[in-house]
């Protein structure tokens, strides 16, 4: 018997072999079975709720998270601390505006004509601005909910605002990459223009006197001097820059989607590429005319709504203060949101709903889990943070708490490749940590699995089952760096799926193979403590097998497998057909091939029996046996017999019997040395006899007559005249 070993091979191959939806992987027979998770790979697969995912491994009680609230909208688009106790949320479709309170309560303040609310700001004096797209606008709303626009721009989008010191307030928009300042009395002007489509992301560098721009169609980093002078400063060859945060020490951190461009050409004109924007953001039909005035979305539809996100690469890169750029983690999920918080940088993503987090240097960690699919973005108040999600938008807080809270983790279902028998857990630990199993018979946790049972003295008591799920309950200050489970799969028999007797006169023999190469690793193996052979050992060539020819010479092949892995040996049985008695052939046989000579064997049918056994991989007394019967085959070693009936001056009339396989061939010759074929009165050699009639003339004096039949026996005859 065997199991699925989930550890000791490489993540890449551990995360597409453990999902329980992949056929499983190369597997030995060893007793008893253990399954280890100490890494963040292993961990990974799991699920967890208040449980942090640390990079090297180890699971602790996450950061505090509580939701406060469900909002009744579609998608979020924007979210800012209004107060350490209240955040403003801006959605789509219906550009609908909220105030969220910690307490939970949430209250509708405004709703705008433009459908969605883009970005929001909040100047020194409290203030707050809304802009909005499409047909884009920039509102002031007091506290009551009323709002008037505070600035027209007559731009298609308003993709991000900032205000500095002195209240003015920066718009980055698009579709014609210009960037305006508008003061405190609502007097604009465009402060500059890059040549990209659209200003994504505004961020005032922390260590110099410049603003910094994040544009899409071609993503690139922009420093802005005061007068509106620019230059490229990053240029990550990628499709958007979606989000620039100020992090430690004057550095900067920002992210980019989309796929990787082509370097960049000299004057090369900018084009529309909204469709390169996550689900919720607009696509534009048709090229951009920057000297039109466009209707309004009410009297014109000139704006979609992606319904999904094609796949793409995300990174997050790194700034530093002398200007330096790099990337230093990056993921197939589409990022929405980063934010510098508590030393680390939070990133939320279309990832199931899960906030990541990585250091300076990139490290990564799986935070904390929201009930959306979408973590879209992030508010910073003080030393706590506003999150909103998406499909469906809830909104979380993360920040201090005394609260007491279940930190969880829940494994994937583990899969023994049968039923087995669950013996001892062991962690390495600290602090309290509860330790809850169950066992089920299908993938599938929801249908039809036992109940959760807490572990007894760090041994499983649920029943045997082919899977088993574990559920660690974490304390205060606990910490988790490995989970040993040991098991005991129940041995699943061989089966012999096919067995075919070939026709008589052939054998084969096993050609000896050169041995595999000498295995290698890769650095990336043995930092993973990789144990599994190399690919090209594990996939040896099969056996080959050489042919040879010869009378009475019979060979039975076979295919036969087993559910475990576990290597098999095969024993050969035979009985005459009409006997009830078997007589061992062959022992301990590792191929599943047998050739064997039955010229000695009495002629008439038999019948073969291959019987596999998996006794060699199982301890004493668990083999298990499998068995299958051949049909009836011929033994004939009986020549055919040829008899002269009648012999006249004009011709010679004889018969060829067989009473065995049936005749296959007779030949005629004069000299002895070259046959023709003699065909029967009938024309058709089809019976076990034939009669045939040979013609004489003057010039024949001797004829020889040779006879075969279907098993190769030879009879021969000579005439003379």
């Amino acid at each position: 018997m065997a199991m699925n070993i989930f550890k000791k091979i490489p993540s890449q191959i551990f995360i597409l072999s453990l999902f329980f939806f992949h056929s499983p992987p190369e597997i030995q027979a060893i007793h008893p079975q253990r399954i280890i998770l100490d890494s963040y790979n292993d961990f990974a697969q799991g699920t967890s709720e208040s449980v942090e995912i640390k990079a090297e491994g180890t699971l602790v009680p996450s950061p505090f998270m509580e939701k406060i609230c469900s909002l009744p909208a579609e998608q979020t688009w924007s979210i800012l601390a209004e107060s350490f106790d209240s955040c403003l949320v801006g959605t789509s479709p219906e550009g609908k505006l909220f105030r969220v309170k910690k307490d939970g309560s949430y209250q509708l303040i405004a709703k705008f004509p433009e459908g969605n609310v883009s970005a929001l700001a909040k100047n020194k004096k409290g203030e707050i601005f809304v802009g909005t797209s499409p047909d884009g606008k920039i509102y002031k709303i007091d506290t009551t909910g009323h709002f008037t626009v505070f600035f027209d721009p007559k731009e298609k989008y308003i993709w991000s605002l900032i205000c500095d010191d002195k209240s003015n307030i920066y718009v980055g928009t698009g579709i014609g990459g210009r960037i305006y300042r508008v003061t405190a009395e609502a007097k604009g002007e465009i402060y500059a223009t890059v040549n990209e489509t659209h200003v994504r992301t505004l961020l005032f560098h922390p260590a110099k006197d410049t603003l910094l721009a994040g544009t899409a169609n071609r993503g690139a980093i922009y420093e802005i001097f005061q007068g509106g002078k620019s230059i490229l400063l990053v240029d990550p060859e990628k499709e958007e820059i979606n989000q620039l945060v100020a992090g430690e020490e004057g550095n900067v951190y920002f992210s980019t989607v989309g796929k990787k461009k082509s370097p960049r050409i000299q004057n090369q004109s900018p084009q529309d590429s909204s469709s390169l924007l996550p689900e919720g953001w607009i696509e534009v039909s048709g090229e951009p005319d920057e000297t039109k005035e466009y209707p309004s979305s009410k009297t014109q539809p000139l704006v979609s709504i992606k319904p999904s996100i094609p796949p793409r690469l995300s990174e997050i890169w790194k700034m530093e203060k002398t200007g330096t750029a790099y990337p230093i983690w990056s993921s197939k999920d589409f990022v929405f949101a980063i934010q510098w918080f508590k030393d680390r940088l939070f990133i939320g993503a279309e990832s199931g709903g899960y906030i990541y987090s990585i250091d300076s240097n990139g490290k990564m960690d799986r935070v904390m889990k929201t009930d959306s699919n979408q973590v879209n973005a992030f508010a910073l108040s003080g030393n706590q943070l506003f999150i909103s999600s998406s499909n469906p938008i809830h909104i979380y807080l993360s920040g201090e708490s005394v609260r007491e809270r279940e930190s969880v983790y829940r494994s994937w279902p583990l899969d023994a490749g049968s039923i087995a028998k669950w013996g001892s857990i062991r962690l390495e630990k600290e602090g309290n940590v509860e330790i809850l199993t169950r066992t089920g018979n299908t993938h599938r946790t929801e249908a039809g699995w036992y109940g959760w049972q807490p572990v007894v003295d760090n041994h499983c008591v649920s029943p045997k089952g082919r899977y088993l799920q574990f559920e660690l309950r974490l304390g205060k200050n606990a910490k988790v760096s490995r989970v040993e489970i040991a098991c005991l799969p129940e041995n699943i028999p061989p089966k012999i799926e096919l067995l075919k007797i070939l026709p008589s006169g052939t054998s084969y023999s096993s050609l000896t193979m050169p041995p595999p190469p000498p295995p290698t690793k890769t650095i990336d193996q043995i930092l993973s403590h990789d144990e599994k052979p190399p690919e090209f050992e594990s996939q040896a060539l099969p056996p080959r097998f050489q042919i040879k020819e010869g009378r009475g010479l019979r060979t039975a092949v076979w295919k036969a497998v087993d559910p475990d892995g576990d290597d098999l040996k095969y024993s050969i049985f035979f009985r005459p057909f009409l006997s009830p008695h078997w007589t061992v052939l062959a022992k301990d046989l590792d191929e599943s091939l047998f050739s064997w000579d039955t010229t000695g064997w009495p002629d008439g049918f038999y019948v073969l029996k291959v019987e596999a056994t998996d006794e060699k991989d199982n301890p004493l007394g668990m083999g298990l046996k499998a068995s299958l019967e051949s049909r009836p085959f011929l033994v004939d070693n009986t020549p055919p017999k040829i008899h002269i009936q009648n012999k006249t001056l004009n011709a010679i009339s004889l018969t060829v019997s067989d009473e065995g396989s049936g005749i296959k061939t007779v030949e005629i010759s004069e000299d002895g040395k070259t046959f023709t074929p003699l065909y029967p009165k009938e024309g058709v050699l089809d019976f076990q006899k034939q009669e045939f009639v040979i013609s004489l003339t003057q010039e024949k004096k001797i004829l020889f007559i040779r006879a075969e039949d279907e098993s190769g026996n030879i009879s021969n005859a000579l005439i003379n005249q």
